[in-house]
């Protein structure tokens, strides 16, 4: 049996675990639905961009001469693998990596350029000997329209001077708030069937006249359709994380009030034992004055 003081100090170990699961479990939550109104707010401006660009293929019957939607046919692409900077989120962090992995080794490129967002991917694949050629810091705790740019830019400047043919971003897609999967999405090149099943703004009324021509217009909408995704997957790879704690943190408190409860019956019965043993001593030591 253990000693009184022993349990009373496992008690009061458990008691202090319990509120620190607890508070990461309600900041977690605060900042999950936080980032979800993010995605929200740029669904809007990212479904308008999508519309536009329809509309000038369909109602212009565009040439599609921007760089950003011709098909290359070769070997080289660049993999923008988002994680997250922490643990104790469950599996998450192992879950998209391990696909992000899987999707690099079968995708049998000539040449890989591996970009990370998060310190987990980067750590990663530094273990495997996978070095990443770029890794943004901070971007995961904190994803942001300006930082999203920056990933999105540098890509499209990479794609421009032809130094790839292929981009995809390997993120977590969060279906709802206890569903998420790591998805891989195609960034570049852009194709005419990914606006499939998207409603145009307007009705085609005859051809429009665009300054300085319908490809710039299109070449232009393109870069903001490539930081909207790039967002998007930021946004909900950060949702996604903090859900994924959540639930973690949750069951790690319901184990630490299951093991409260079993450690204060312990330290009552201990208790009892104790008191019980003190009795017997007084009532055996009453005896034997009387008997003396």
């Amino acid at each position: 049996m253990s000693a009184i003081p022993e349990i009373r100090h496992r008690i009061k170990v458990v008691e202090d675990t319990r509120k620190i699961t607890r508070a990461m479990y309600l900041i977690s939550s605060a900042k999950m639905q936080k980032a979800m109104k993010m995605h929200e707010r740029n669904l809007v401006f990212f479904r308008r961009v999508r519309e536009d660009m329809r509309f000038i293929i369909e109602s212009n019957d565009c040439g599609l001469s921007s760089s950003y939607f011709q098909h290359r046919p070769g070997k080289r692409a660049v993999y923008l693998v988002i994680s997250g900077d922490k643990g104790m989120c469950g599996a998450y962090n192992t879950d998209v990596l391990r696909l992000a992995e899987k999707t690099i080794r079968e995708g049998n490129h000539e040449q890989v350029f591996l970009f990370t967002i998060g310190l987990t991917a980067y750590l990663h694949f530094q273990r495997l000997g996978m070095d990443p050629d770029v890794h943004y810091l901070h971007i995961a705790q904190n994803p942001s329209l300006p930082a999203a740019r920056e990933v999105t830019v540098q890509l499209c400047d990479m794609y421009e001077n032809d130094l790839f043919d292929e981009a995809y971003v390997v993120f977590t897609n969060m279906v709802n708030s206890r569903q998420f999967t790591p998805q891989v999405l195609r960034l570049l090149p852009i194709l005419r069937e990914d606006f499939a099943g998207i409603e145009t703004m307007h009705p085609y009324a005859g051809a429009l006249e665009y300054v300085p021509s319908d490809d710039a217009a299109l070449h232009s909408l393109a870069v903001q359709h490539l930081i909207g995704l790039t967002y998007s997957a930021c946004a909900q790879s950060y949702a996604s994380e903090h859900c994924a704690r959540m639930t973690a943190m949750d069951a790690s408190t319901r184990n630490a009030d299951e093991m409260l409860g079993r450690l204060r019956l312990e330290y009552n019965r201990a208790r009892q034992a104790a008191i019980t043993q003190e009795l017997t001593e007084i009532i055996s030591g009453a005896s034997s004055v009387r008997q003396a």
